[in-house]
């Protein structure tokens, strides 16, 4: 049986041919991260076969994981002025 990490990768296999259809520009990639995420989370809350607990621990660890793709490590960085939310 495949585990959790198998199935995440396989699905995002089949996202990628989806996602690398859509957006562009600045505003047509968030909202298309934006709807991504909107989508997931009614997804587990209609299916009601995720634990809230673990969806929100999961997205938790997510916000970590974009500030480290998008600015990296380097703690002397300048602010990042260039992704504030709108």
């Amino acid at each position: 049986m495949a585990t959790l990490d198998d199935l995440q990768k396989q699905l995002e296999a089949r996202l990628d041919t989806l996602v690398n259809e859509l957006g562009g520009n600045a505003d047509a990639d968030l909202a298309l991260v934006r709807a991504l995420v909107h989508k997931a989370v009614h997804v587990a809350a209609a299916r009601k076969t995720v634990q809230f607990c673990a969806l929100a621990t999961y997205l938790g660890e997510m916000i970590g994981h974009a500030h480290q793709l998008q600015h990296g490590s380097d703690q002397s960085a300048p602010a990042h002025q260039d992704a504030l939310h709108n």
